[in-house]
């Protein structure tokens, strides 16, 4: 996704010089390119409402687009992706690149894929890198530690950094279906989206289970079960907590972590900016595809400075949908009106579960663990000029 150039009616404040970056690639299932939306904005309360503010960027010097995969707990280096050359590459907080590796290569190292699904830091200076059918651990050299066969398959539409697996100190955090069960039953059920405990906490050493849970009974994929282009929800672990935001529903849900005991929820209420999903019936068809350009989802949320940040996606009018052919989905018609209407981001800001504001801002932002970051400044468009430096903006609510 690319950001919008219209002017920003919010106010955005930068506080550091530090240094530029050119894009970031993340893989996901529907590409669009960036178009301008009104600048609305909604004042939910009078309560002081927060700037979003630079605070820092990280420069490197790297030809082609990394995606940020994580963040180490310490901030002290960052894991990227080349998805171009297949390398992992670890970047220091200086924006030094202390190591470039390829190992979907073959080799004594290699993971044995043309792809992985995501990967994480964790203890001892280590990375766990998942796939379709194993976990690696690799030190931070990239060099093979140890291989496991999973008994679990994460549910995700998302390769090379998906949101639905998470380390965190002893645990390990995934969605996931254990493929060790009737896998098929499950899937082509009608309940198929509550129906089975994805969420789910392992040991990080042995992967073993330890706590499960199931999507909640009160979220839109449980009052209207079937199938949904993206399931897997949006995570973030603070101290014992576990936040859970499901793209396809307008809620937030609390968990104790790790034991995954459901302690409270709010709604996020995104109003008419936003347009509620239904799930697909015929899922051999585009329909899925189709129905996820008619409506809104939640595609990110981060914390800073005691403030919950949200962001959802704008949506295409059902009467300009209907007009698209059904043949195919990814031709022209079909990505004209993605870039007009779906690259549209909407925010909210939360004081605890009180709404602050909702509106539009000229930066597409992401969020690694507890990291807001952006791959251009507001108002910039990032592939605009070809540059040889890649370049992160860090934020803050302030």
């Amino acid at each position: 996704m690319y950001l919008t150039t219209c002017q920003s009616s919010y106010k955005i404040y930068l506080v550091s010089k530090t240094r530029i970056m050119k894009n970031f690639l993340f893989l996901i299932m529907l590409a669009v390119a960036a178009a301008c939306g009104e600048k609305t904005q909604e004042i939910q309360s009078e309560a002081y409402i927060p700037e979003l503010v630079i605070t820092d960027s990280l420069v490197i010097d790297h030809l082609t687009s990394l995606g940020m995969i994580d963040v180490k707990y310490d901030h002290s280096e960052f894991l990227m992706y080349d998805f171009k050359t297949s390398e992992f590459v670890r970047v220091d907080k200086s924006g030094e690149i202390l190591l470039k590796a390829n190992r979907s290569e073959d080799g004594k190292d290699s993971f044995k894929s043309s792809y992985f699904t995501t990967a994480h830091y964790i203890q001892n200076d280590q990375v766990l890198v998942i796939t379709h059918t194993s976990a690696f651990i690799y030190d931070l050299d990239f060099n093979l530690i140890e291989t496991k066969k999973v008994n679990f398959e994460l549910v995700t539409r998302t390769i090379g950094g998906s949101r639905a697996a998470l380390s965190s100190g002893e645990y390990l955090y995934t969605f996931s279906l254990d493929v060790t069960g009737d896998v098929r039953a499950i899937v082509e059920s009608d309940d198929f989206s509550v129906v089975y405990p994805f969420m789910t906490v392992r040991d990080i050493n042995s992967l073993d289970t330890l706590h499960t849970a199931y999507i909640p009974k009160g979220t839109q994929m449980a009052i209207n079960p079937g199938q949904y282009n993206n399931l897997d929800p949006i995570v973030k672990l603070v101290k014992d907590e576990m936040f859970v935001l499901f793209p396809n529903s307008p809620e937030m849900y609390v968990y104790g972590f790790p034991e995954l005991k459901f302690k409270r929820k709010w709604a996020l209420n995104p109003g008419k900016s936003y347009k509620q999903i239904l799930p697909t019936k015929d899922e051999t068809s585009f329909e899925g595809f189709l129905k996820a350009l008619a409506s809104s989802e939640y595609t990110n949320f981060g914390f800073s400075n005691s403030y919950l940040l949200t962001q959802f996606t704008g949506f295409a009018p059902q009467e300009e949908v209907d007009q698209l052919p059904r043949d195919y989905v990814g031709g022209s018609e079909f990505i004209e009106l993605a870039n007009k209407y779906k690259s549209t981001s909407y925010y909210q800001i939360f004081k605890g579960e009180e709404k602050l504001w909702q509106g539009i801002w000229d930066v597409n932002l992401r969020s690694v663990r507890d990291v807001l970051y952006s791959n251009a400044k507001p108002g910039e468009e990032p592939d605009a000029v070809e540059k040889d430096m890649q370049t992160y903006y860090f934020y803050e609510l302030r």
